[in-house]
C-alpha cells in the first residue's frame, strides 16, 4: 500500500525534467495561469500592505511567495519536498530576493518563529494527511490577529480525472477541500471567526468573459450582462462546495 506522504516528498523528483521546467515557469507556463492570477490579486486585496510577515504552507516550487517577497513582504515557503524547495531556492537566487527563504519541512508539523501575520495554503491543504493537523499548525504560526487564507479545490476533485491520474501515478493525496471541511477543523484547532467567500475564480469568470470580445450589439452586450449576473449568484450560494475562506486567530 502505498504512503501518500511519501508520495508528496518525492513528487518533484518523479515528474521529470519537463515537469520540473513546467513548475519553474508558473504560474505563467500553467494552464491554469488567469486562476492563479485571480487567486493572486485576491490574497493581495485582503492582506494589508508591506510590511507584513506571511507563511506559505505548501509552497511547491515558490512562485507565489516570491511574488510576495517581490511586492515588499517577508515571506517563508515550507513544502515537504526537497526537489521543490532547490528548485524555490534556484528561483529566488536567480530573482535575488532576500525577503524570500524557503524551508524543507512537513506542514502538519512545521514550526514558525517568529509568528506569522499570515499563513497561505494555495492549491496545498488538498495534499495534507491530515488536514487537523495542518490548520493546528498554521493556528501555532500566527501572531494574535493573524489570518489564514485558504484557496483550495472543493467538491469532487478527489474524483476530476487529473486527481485520479496523480494518484494512481504519484501516490499523493488529491482530497476534496471544501470550505465546511475546512472550517470544522479550523474551529478545532482554535480558530473562532471566519468568512466565507465566493471561489475568485467562479467570481471573476461569471462577470468578466472572452463574451465580451465578440459582442457587437448592445443588446448582445446587455444579455451577456444578465447572464454574468446569474452565473455570480449561482456560484456564490455554492460556497459550500468551493471557495475562499478566511479565518483569524483570537
Amino acid at each position: 500500500m502505498h504512503d501518500p506522504k511519501q508520495g508528496e516528498r518525492e513528487y518533484f523528483a518523479r515528474i521529470g525534467e519537463a515537469g520540473r521546467r513546467h513548475a519553474l515557469g508558473k504560474p505563467f507556463s500553467d494552464d491554469h495561469c488567469l486562476q492563479y492570477l485571480v487567486n493572486l490579486s485576491v490574497f493581495m486585496s485582503v492582506m494589508r500592505p508591506p510590511p507584513a510577515r506571511i507563511v506559505e504552507f505548501g509552497c511547491g516550487t515558490g512562485w507565489l511567495s516570491l511574488i510576495f517577497a517581490e511586492r515588499g513582504y517577508e515571506v517563508v515557503g515550507v513544502d515537504i519536498s526537497p526537489d521543490a524547495i532547490a528548485l524555490a531556492e534556484q528561483l529566488r537566487a536567480a530573482r535575488c530576493l532576500s525577503r524570500a527563504s524557503f524551508r524543507t519541512a512537513d506542514y502538519e508539523e512545521v514550526r514558525i518563529d517568529p509568528p506569522a501575520d499570515y499563513v497561505i495554503f494555495h492549491d496545498a491543504l488538498h495534499h495534507a494527511e491530515s488536514e487537523a493537523a495542518a490548520l493546528r499548525a498554521a493556528y501555532a504560526a500566527l501572531a494574535p490577529g493573524g489570518m489564514v487564507i485558504c484557496i483550495e479545490p472543493g467538491d469532487g476533485h478527489s474524483i476530476a480525472p487529473g486527481s485520479v491520474h496523480a494518484v494512481q501515478e504519484y501516490g499523493v493525496h488529491e482530497k476534496d477541500m471544501p470550505p465546511r471541511t475546512i472550517i470544522r477543523h479550523a474551529r478545532a484547532a482554535g480558530f473562532r471567526r471566519h468568512v466565507v467567500l465566493p471561489w475568485p475564480w467562479h467570481y471573476v469568470h461569471s462577470i468578466y468573459r472572452p463574451d465580451y470580445a465578440s459582442d457587437r450589439s448592445n443588446g448582445a452586450l446587455r444579455g451577456t450582462k444578465i447572464v454574468g449576473l446569474f452565473r455570480f449568484l449561482k456560484y456564490f450560494f455554492r460556497t459550500r462546495a468551493q471557495g475562499a475562506v478566511l479565518l483569524w486567530k483570537n
